[in-house]
């Protein structure tokens, strides 16, 4: 009896100085994974999500010169919307094991595999996470998960300006406040971090006109 409990003891001492050990290398290789993990997500998202600029941008022209520009705001606030809600389906639907899509994105494969797991984004053999050569396939596979929590906020911003001798370059951005919790063995994590994602990046032949104005 006495033989099992110093066993016991000294397994749970080794566990810990263990864990100890590897968890900063644990979290900095979840937040990687994350951080590549949200990407696919987002580049999948703007794949099947387009947004039209026969209906964003409004420009009138004089005698092809353009007198005044602006944008449809309705559409574009609604786009936007639309956008953040794909993005927070897609996690979700992900997550649970539920993600269905049948578009040709090249990052589908990977989602529908993530989604196969139940949100295990990456999974980990345990010598990989002790910076020695030796030991990278040596151990049990450690799971990297995460859990929906929301997409915080969303902004939206526009740029019109010259662009080249007669042209103006019209981009506009949207900017996300995504918040996770990416759960490992022993510990889960808060994670929150902002992406900005291009939705549109056209150039018109043009001066800029000297005013323009969203428009509804």
């Amino acid at each position: 009896m006495k033989k099992i409990v110093i066993l016991f003891i000294s397994l749970l001492i080794l566990i810990t100085a263990l864990s100890f050990y590897i968890q900063p290398a644990l979290e900095e290789t979840a937040k990687k994974e994350i951080n590549h993990f949200m990407q696919l997500v987002i580049n999948h998202v703007s794949f099947i999500h387009k947004i039209d600029d026969q209906q964003l941008l409004k420009i009138q022209y004089n005698n092809d010169k353009i007198t005044s520009f602006g944008f449809n705001m309705i559409y574009l606030n609604r786009e936007t919307s639309e956008y953040v809600n794909q993005l927070e389906e897609t996690l979700s639907d992900i997550e649970e094991g539920q993600y269905h899509n049948d578009s040709h994105s090249v990052y589908n494969k990977r989602l529908k595999k993530v989604s196969d797991n139940q949100g295990v984004i990456a999974s980990l053999p345990l010598g990989s996470l002790t910076n020695n050569v030796f030991l990278q396939h040596i151990g049990p596979h450690i799971h990297i998960k995460y859990k929906t929590l929301s997409i915080i906020s969303s902004q939206i911003h526009k740029s019109v300006k010259k662009y080249g001798i007669n042209h103006i370059l019209v981009t506009i951005d949207l900017t996300v406040l995504v918040q996770l919790q990416i759960i490992v063995p022993l510990n889960r994590e808060d994670y929150k971090k902002e992406f900005q994602i291009p939705l549109v990046f056209e150039i018109i032949e043009g001066e800029v006109p000297s005013w323009y104005q969203g428009l509804s």
